[in-house]
């Protein structure tokens, strides 16, 4: 098999190398991106993560999509595998981290930022070089599709796997998600990347507005860790029907 329909819109093909590329309406889909972002919401964890420069690698049942790397998308020996809610999503030994091609949609912000009290990061292009280290096995850089129905694979399927990990529903498409998946060799999660990835800092206008010491502690942040990065505060247009991102630094 070198070629899967997935649907009208979305199907695999292998090229003549062995690697399996995706396509959208006949179109290859690049597997890299100019810019990507990671959302935050403001919480100790997430500045923890900006301070000290990581991405913390989820397990897929901690996910807010119940249906995302859902187990039931995989069938066994011929016959679909019937799993407990609970434990559908839970795949233990693989960490993933989220971003987006979006900065300028208000939903990335108003759903991932606790509606513009938290902060999204700048990783440009060069993102799938992280630091390597012994907790991890490979590590990719993938984008997400969203099949109008998903339609369930055999667990021999080549490319079983990688479309378990990366298929969504149509519904989450504004997303323009993109993920690192890692193979975890221990339980460690916190996949660490250099500070010269990061390319801008993006801070929600209600953190200066309502929080102005969670507004300094991120900009000493940012003086400490990325000192050349530009930072930006986002707001919505007060006369037109979309973002302004402020220059406040650099």
């Amino acid at each position: 098999m070198k070629d899967f329909k997935i649907d009208d819109e979305y199907r695999l093909k292998m090229n003549n190398k062995g690697v399996w590329n995706t396509f959208q309406n006949d179109q290859l889909l690049s597997k890299k991106h100019p810019n990507l972002y990671k959302f935050y919401s403001l919480n100790i964890f997430n500045i923890d993560s900006l301070l000290r420069n990581y991405f913390y690698l989820s397990n897929p049942r901690d996910f807010n999509d119940p249906f995302d790397c859902n187990l039931n998308l995989i069938e066994t020996d011929g016959k679909v595998e019937k799993l407990e809610t609970v434990k559908r999503n839970v795949i233990s030994n693989i960490g993933i981290t989220s971003l987006s091609e979006e900065i300028e949609n208000p939903l990335m912000w108003g759903h991932y930022t606790n509606n513009y009290r938290g902060f999204a990061i700048n990783f440009g292009d060069k993102i799938d070089i992280l630091k390597r280290n012994e907790f991890f096995g490979r590590h990719t850089l993938t984008r997400v599709i969203y099949p109008k129905q998903p339609v369930k694979i055999k667990t021999n399927y080549p490319f079983a796997q990688h479309y378990l990990l990366t298929t969504k529903f149509k519904h989450w498409e504004y997303e323009k998600e993109w993920r690192i998946i890692c193979d975890l060799k221990q339980t460690h999660r916190e996949l660490e990347y250099v500070p010269e990835l990061v390319k801008g800092l993006y801070i929600g206008h209600k953190i200066p507005d309502e929080n102005p010491t969670a507004y300094n502690l991120l900009l000493e942040i940012q003086e400490l860790r990325f000192p050349k990065v530009p930072v930006y505060v986002v707001y919505p247009h007060s006369t037109e029907l979309k973002l302004e991102f402020e220059k406040v630094w650099n």
